[in-house]
């Protein structure tokens, strides 16, 4: 009956030493969220859009295309400047914006 005693502790010895490995490696590991900043650095902490779509003239095109006016409002937004400088804290307007002279139509 001793020795299984003895046996039993020293089992229990070699898993907590096992443990204890695990949780140093786990403790030494730095694992970091990707926030949506760090996903899009060109994105500004300020504005409120998903990260997913980046700050430019096609996030004006698809929001554009998404609001389902037709197409000559599509068309307009697609021709306008709006997110080419990339701001995107304008919000879509309710009339596209009138064509630039001399733009070839």
């Amino acid at each position: 009956m001793t020795v299984l005693a003895a046996v039993v502790f020293l089992l229990v010895l070699a898993d907590l030493s096992v443990v204890a490995v695990l949780a140093s490696r786990s403790s030494s590991l730095q694992i970091t969220p990707l926030t949506p900043a760090a996903a899009s650095p060109k994105a500004n902490p300020g504005q409120q859009q998903k990260a997913a779509h980046p700050c430019n003239h096609g996030y004006y095109v698809s929001q554009a295309a998404h609001a389902k006016k037709g197409g000559q409002y599509t068309s307009g937004i697609a021709q306008s400047d709006l997110g080419k400088d990339g701001n995107c804290s304008a919000p879509l307007p309710a009339q596209p914006p009138a064509k630039k002279k001399g733009s070839g139509s």
